[in-house]
């Protein structure tokens, strides 16, 4: 096996970065729009979503770690991950048309509705997100060239992010003919179509090239210690949960626009606008990650974007230009940080390997999917917990109190999200010339 950044091809390259495009569109069908269904549409309390989603996050710290575990524990002709981007994207396309179906079952009979089906879209979502990512690892054990994998993905996760952040509301309204519940279910379906078949050509177009090792599988004990005693991984994850605040926009986006703008189809502007920032910030991240450590560039893209997220709730939204100026200023800051955290979690994969003799990179990177997914679900349910304190009423108009509420979680709570996040990050010390003395200190 080559390490020379060279010999991995474009064409895994670009397939690995399309199957995370179709993910993601299916990923923020969800994570934008479920919540206000639920709420709007399906009728449910804005506290009672938030606290299923949280409690669906506890599963996932069952759930992700035995997805990991089984990753490592696979050995197959067509390599460890490849096999699950076969079998399951059909699965998770199925459950994400599933959760936006609105049937009339009572009040709880749908809680129930509700809970099940979000519960099992998180368990699929799990086994393919999983061996999606740890294919990052297993295409090459090269930093440098799975940073520029990372960053094509990551690209073409955030243009994945455009479609249904530009065409779902559209889509919603003209497919529902002004039934809403009908609406989202028809755009929903579109969405998982499109989907689906980027996901699974990802079998076909990605080769594992890092050693098939024909040792014992490392046990449950081994697998835990790949994550505990891994100090690089346990500071990059206490990092990403504590990001939670400057997740709230995601849940809380749409609230903001629909009622402190007065026009849902400003959402697709607005998060366009981010998106669009995001995807130079994370192309960027491979060049300055070159010249300036990973973790400065996390450091100061964070305080930086804490600074902004401040100016913008003394600012208003008032002056929408303004707001654009300032949302694609934050969203340029945050790009880098989804390029880098995943590299520098890739790069822990031969920390461990040279602490534990075993490399577990299913387990590790099952943190990345749950610590990802508890961000959300942990940010979801800060979202039902103040629009309930702030007397959120669906489809009415809203008092003061209730936009000021939805304002801040775009402004003030983001703010000191990203100012935690990087607490843990000043104890981070696996660097990249350290990574490579490992890599090189493996191959001997």
């Amino acid at each position: 096996m080559s390490n020379n950044p060279a010999a991995l091809p474009k064409r895994d390259k670009f397939s690995f970065s399309f199957a995370l495009m179709g993910q993601t569109m299916i990923f923020n069908v969800v994570n934008l729009y479920l919540m206000i269904f639920y709420t709007d549409i399906f009728g449910l309390s804005a506290a009672l979503v938030g606290t299923i989603f949280l409690a669906a996050r506890f599963w996932d710290a069952v759930n992700d770690p035995i997805m990991g575990m089984i990753v490592d524990k696979t050995s197959t002709k067509w390599g460890k991950c490849r096999p699950y981007l076969l079998w399951f994207p059909a699965p998770i396309a199925l459950i994400t048309f599933l959760l936006f179906l609105s049937p009339d079952l009572g009040t709880t009979g749908k809680i129930i509705y509700a809970a099940v089906t979000y519960i099992l879209w998180g368990m699929f979502y799990t086994a393919v997100d999983i061996p999606l990512w740890t294919m990052s690892s297993r295409m090459t054990v090269d930093s440098s060239q799975r940073q520029s994998t990372i960053a094509w993905g990551r690209v073409f996760n955030i243009l994945g992010s455009f479609f249904p952040v530009i065409l779902f509301v559209p889509l919603k309204n003209a497919l529902g003919g002004g039934n809403e519940a009908k609406g989202y279910a028809a755009a929903a379906l579109l969405f998982c179509i499109v989907a689906l078949p980027l996901m699974i050509q990802s079998f076909w177009g990605t080769r594992e090239r890092a050693p098939m090792t024909e040792e014992k599988k490392p046990t449950l004990k081994e697998n835990l210690k790949a994550i505990t005693h891994n100090k690089p991984l346990m500071l990059l994850l206490v990092s990403t949960v504590l990001a939670v605040f400057v997740a709230l926009p995601v849940s809380a986006g749409i609230y903001f626009v629909t009622y402190n703008l007065g026009d849902e189809g400003l959402f697709a502007i607005l998060a366009g606008t981010v998106l669009t920032s995001a995807v130079i910030g994370s192309a960027l991240a491979p060049v300055l990650a070159k010249k300036i450590p990973s973790r400065t560039i996390l450091i100061w893209a964070n305080l930086l974007s804490a600074g902004l997220f401040i100016i913008g709730y003394f600012a208003g939204y008032s002056s929408l230009p303004v707001v654009l100026v300032l949302t694609f200023l934050i969203g340029l800051l945050l790009g880098a940080p989804l390029v880098l955290r995943t590299s520098m979690l890739a790069d822990t994969v031969e920390y461990a390997e040279l602490k534990t003799g075993k490399r577990s990179e299913g387990i590790i990177f099952s943190t990345l999917t749950f610590t990802g997914k508890l961000k959300l679900g942990l940010s979801a349910f800060f979202v039902g917990v103040v629009l309930d304190l702030v007397r959120y009423v669906p489809n009415a108009v809203q008092t003061a109190q209730s936009l000021n509420g939805i304002y801040m979680m775009l402004t003030l709570i983001p703010a000191l999200g990203s100012i935690i996040t990087v607490i843990p990050l000043f104890f981070y010390k696996l660097s990249e010339d350290e990574h490579k003395r490992i890599v090189e200190e493996l191959g001997d």
